[in-house]
């Protein structure tokens, strides 16, 4: 009944303020939708506001019992030692988004790494010509991986990274994000763990931004073998009206946006 009541006070206090403001129908539905999506999953946004003021011991045993099956379905996080995984629980916060928000564009500093815990992320990254390329980040899956290169990077820059891709909520999805303050203080108490060459094949093949630049270029390397093998290899060919010179352009281009994680 008192959370019902809340709700209650916290909605006719959020359409007050809309009013006030004026804002259009449009933004009004999104901020209602999100309250009560919010409020449903979390029960209320002020969750974990009281947790971060008990013992810090309580406070550890909670939110490790609280997150920890989250974060180890993770498979970035799967492997790492205990006293880590208590580390990572302590900090990371619940998020949720509707569908169709963005949870941030292309170009936009990287605040936090956020990992999926369900629904869906799409993920989208603008190519040359107006092209764009798409591809679907599932549960388990993260985003924000150019901070852990930031975090690792020496000499040590204080600038955080730009987003390379735009990723967009395909439907209401949960997750939890690792603010940078927080991940490079685990970085760094815990560096030899994550200059794991184990860690580093984990974080490379589930980072959304090494498979799309691995699928361009193995793409590119079976269409080279393809026209290898029906033509003479003297004979220079270009297939389906020079689809083959873009894709060497596009190619090239990814190449030269090669990863970096600094984990060598």
């Amino acid at each position: 009944m008192a959370n019902r009541k809340k709700l209650q006070l916290r909605r006719r206090d959020i359409e007050w303020w809309m009013r006030r403001r004026q804002l259009p129908s449009g933004l009004r539905q999104r901020v209602r939708h999100f309250e009560t999506q919010t409020w449903d999953t979390m029960g209320g946004e002020e969750e974990m506001t009281w947790i971060e003021e008990l013992p810090d011991g309580l406070r550890r045993d909670i939110k490790r019992y609280l997150c920890l099956d989250l974060i180890k379905k993770v498979p970035l996080f799967d492997s790492l030692d205990d006293i880590i995984l208590d580390n990572i629980c302590d900090r990371v916060k619940p998020l949720v988004y509707s569908k169709d928000e963005k949870i941030i564009r292309e170009g936009d500093p990287v605040l936090r790494m956020v990992f999926v815990v369900s629904g869906r992320v799409k993920r989208s990254q603008g190519l040359s010509k107006g092209k764009i390329a798409t591809s679907i980040l599932e549960p388990g899956g993260f985003l924000g991986d150019e901070l852990l290169s930031w975090c690792l990077r020496r000499p040590f820059i204080d600038r955080l990274p730009a987003s390379s891709t735009t990723f967009t909520c395909i439907e209401y999805t949960e997750a939890f994000g690792l603010n940078a303050n927080d991940l490079r203080y685990i970085t760094e108490h815990f560096r030899y763990r994550f200059a794991n060459n184990q860690l580093k094949r984990t974080t490379r093949y589930y980072s959304s931004n090494w498979r799309s630049w691995a699928a361009v270029n193995i793409q590119f390397a079976w269409r080279c073998y393809r026209m290898k093998i029906k033509s003479d290899p003297s004979i220079p060919v270009i297939l389906n009206g020079g689809s083959e010179d873009r894709l060497r352009k596009y190619a090239a281009m990814f190449m030269s946006l090669k990863p970096h994680d600094h984990l060598e």
